[in-house]
């Protein structure tokens, strides 16, 4: 990635975070787009008062993926677990902030996880999230990303593996307001990465498609000369979720920036959507 926007949309990024891979893979993506467009970063690194609570039961036990393992839930040992994990992160970020020199700092929150979560990302820009995080290997998607579809606010990178900035980035236009901000948050990302993208149409006719495809011009500012971009668009047919997923799963691994109106707006197809492809997806809300 390289020089930052002066005037970017994307001024604060927030990031949940925890023991796991995937968390670890989103702080690295923030981190990479922080330093990138002069945006501020937030770790929320969450001390489940759920999972506190059941250290007063003596038949509980805690099954670890991170590492492997079970143990009987103690308070004292998971005091010390949280204190350990918070530490960890801080210095993690820490050191990417020295490498990409981005603002940043750490929060650490103790409460019903998706709670605070949920309440941070009012005041963020971006969400950035693993789409995983703790859960079991064998769910498509854990039970935070769900809740972050459902009613989280503002805009919500989901990821599988750290964001590919070597790739164009893709986003889908229909002539609506969110797909102008969309457009607007592709054309920042893809700026500072290598300056390419793709935009997909969905159109029913040969002129509608020339149509979207001309206010996507002007609405970025690339047909006048404003942006530095190399631009490519490509047509939608048919009904747009299934024409989606089957045009990632066919040609495309790189991240998608989704205006939620292409389908619907409802959560539960955008969820829907998100299980059957392994790209990274940036909802715009």
């Amino acid at each position: 990635m390289n020089q930052k926007h002066k005037q970017s949309k994307l001024r604060t990024i927030l990031v949940p975070l925890d023991a796991s891979p995937q968390s670890l893979a989103a702080l690295e993506t923030a981190a990479q787009l922080a330093g990138a467009i002069g945006a501020q970063l937030t770790g929320l690194y969450v001390e489940d008062a759920e999972l506190l609570a059941l250290c007063d039961y003596p038949f509980a036990r805690e099954v670890m993926l991170y590492p492997a393992g079970s143990r009987r839930l103690e308070s004292a040992g998971l005091e010390r677990d949280f204190r350990i994990q918070a530490e960890k992160i801080r210095k993690t970020m820490s050191m990417l902030a020295e490498r990409s020199q981005f603002s940043w700092k750490f929060s650490v929150r103790r409460g019903r996880v998706i709670a605070e979560i949920l309440e941070h990302t009012a005041s963020a820009d971006l969400t950035v999230i693993g789409r995983l995080g703790s859960s079991l290997k064998n769910v498509p998607i854990g039970s935070t990303v769900q809740s972050l579809v459902e009613r989280g606010r503002g805009q919500t990178l989901i990821l599988q593996e750290k964001m590919r900035t070597t790739t164009p980035m893709l986003t889908v236009y229909k002539g609506s307001e969110l797909s102008r901000i969309s457009l607007e948050v592709a054309v920042e990302i893809a700026r500072a990465a290598i300056g390419k993208m793709e935009i997909l149409i969905p159109a029913e006719s040969e002129s509608a498609y020339h149509k979207l495809s001309r206010e996507a011009l002007s609405a970025t500012e690339i047909e006048s000369g404003k942006q530095d971009m190399q631009i490519r668009f490509r047509r939608l047919r048919g009904d747009v979720a299934p024409a989606l997923v089957a045009l990632l799963w066919a040609e495309y691994r790189q991240a998608v920036v989704l205006p939620v109106d292409v389908i619907d707006g409802d959560p539960d197809a955008v969820l829907r959507l998100i299980k059957k492809i392994s790209n990274p997806v940036l909802l715009v809300r």
